[in-house]
C-alpha cells in the first residue's frame, strides 16, 4: 500500500538517508530545519509500504507579483531512491505526489497556488511529461573575470553587522522593489538577508557593502559565496541603476582578491540587458518552473519575468 505525507518536524531525520543516496553526499539535520521546520516549508514524502521512495520540499518565500505580496512554493530536495523507473507515467509516484503537493499550496496569501523552482533540463521534461511542471523562464550563465577600476565604486567586506548596515540594506531593497514592480522578485529585506546568509547552517558567505569612492555612501551590497579564485555572486541588493556600478565593485574587489572568476546565474530578461557588462553570457540548462494548475494569467505574468539569482535557491 502507498501513502503521501508530510514530515513532522521531528521526522525530518528520516530524509538523511535518501539524500545521501541519490546526491552523494550527507546534508545535516541542521539544514534540514532550517528549510522545513517550524512552518518554514513542508516535506512531502511518498511512501510503499514502509519504504520512503520520493521527496519533494516546499519552503515558503515572500515574493513580489508585479507589486503584490504573495507566499509561493518553492520546490526544494527533489529525490527519488535509487531504480525507481517510470517517473515520467502521469500515474507514476513521482506525478502523484506532485499532484498532491500542488493542491496543498494555495491559501489567502497564496490564492493562484503560485510555485517556483530551478529543475535541471531532465527534471523539466520529467515534471512537464507527468503534467506537473510548466516552464516560465531559464538561467543564463554571466561570467565577469576580474578588473582593476582606478576611480569606480569600493567594496567593504561586513563582519560585524551594525544599525547603519541594517538600515542601508532596507533602503536598498526599498528601491530594488520599486524598479522591479512590473517583474516577479523574491523579498529581500534585511530579514530575507539574515536568514537567508547570515543564519544558515552549513555555510558562510561574503556580504560585501558597495560604498562611492569619495563620499563613502553605501549603494548596494553583494553577497558572495564560498570560494577563493573561482566564484559565485549569488545576489545584488540593489536599485536597477546602480547594478552596473556595483557589477564593477564586484570584479575590483576579485582582483584585489586575486580571483580568477566570477558567476552569476541571472534569469533571462535581465541576465541579457547585463550581458554587455559581463565577459559571457551563455543559457543554462536550468530552467524556472511554474505550477501548471495556477490561472492562466498568472502564469504569464510569471513568464519571462522573474528576477531570480542563485541567492534565490536553498543549496547554494
Amino acid at each position: 500500500m502507498s501513502s503521501i505525507r508530510s514530515l513532522v518536524d521531528d521526522e525530518l531525520t528520516l530524509l538523511q538517508p535518501l539524500f545521501e543516496s541519490v546526491f552523494g553526499a550527507p546534508i545535516s539535520l541542521e539544514l534540514l530545519q532550517w528549510k522545513y521546520a517550524q512552518e518554514r516549508g513542508t516535506a512531502w514524502t511518498f511512501w510503499q509500504e514502509d519504504a520512503l521512495l520520493l521527496h519533494c520540499g516546499v519552503c515558503w518565500r515572500d515574493i513580489l507579483l508585479q507589486g503584490n505580496t504573495v507566499r509561493a512554493a518553492q520546490l526544494t530536495d527533489l529525490m527519488a531512491a535509487p531504480k525507481q523507473t517510470g517517473l515520467s507515467r502521469r500515474a507514476s509516484p513521482f506525478a502523484k505526489l506532485m499532484h498532491h503537493l500542488l493542491t496543498k499550496i494555495d491559501g489567502p496569501d497564496n490564492p493562484d497556488a503560485v510555485a517556483f523552482g530551478f529543475p535541471s533540463g531532465r527534471a523539466m521534461r520529467l515534471g512537464e511529461h507527468a503534467g506537473v511542471y510548466c516552464s516560465v523562464d531559464q538561467w543564463m550563465g554571466l561570467e565577469f573575470l576580474p578588473r582593476r577600476s582606478a576611480w569606480g565604486s569600493r567594496t567593504r567586506e561586513i563582519h560585524t553587522w551594525t544599525a547603519r548596515d541594517r538600515a542601508a540594506v532596507q533602503t536598498f531593497w526599498g528601491a530594488m522593489r520599486a524598479d522591479l514592480a512590473d517583474f516577479v522578485v523574491g523579498v529581500r529585506d534585511m530579514a530575507y538577508v539574515q536568514h537567508r546568509y547570515l543564519q544558515r547552517p552549513c555555510q558562510r558567505y561574503r556580504l560585501l557593502m558597495v560604498e562611492s569612492r569619495w563620499r563613502r555612501q553605501p549603494i548596494g551590497l553583494l553577497v558572495m559565496g564560498p570560494g577563493r579564485e573561482e566564484l559565485e555572486l549569488l545576489d545584488v541588493i540593489c536599485a536597477w541603476d546602480a547594478v552596473p556600478e556595483a557589477l564593477l565593485a564586484a570584479r575590483h574587489w576579485l582582483h584585489e582578491a586575486q580571483g580568477r572568476r566570477l558567476t552569476m546565474n541571472l534569469t533571462r530578461h535581465f541576465a541579457e540587458r547585463l550581458s554587455g557588462l559581463s565577459d559571457k553570457c551563455a543559457p543554462t540548462e536550468f530552467k524556472i518552473m511554474a505550477n501548471p494548475n495556477s490561472p492562466q494569467p498568472v502564469i504569464e505574468k510569471l513568464t519571462q519575468r522573474w528576477w531570480l539569482t542563485g541567492g534565490d535557491t536553498d543549496y547554494r
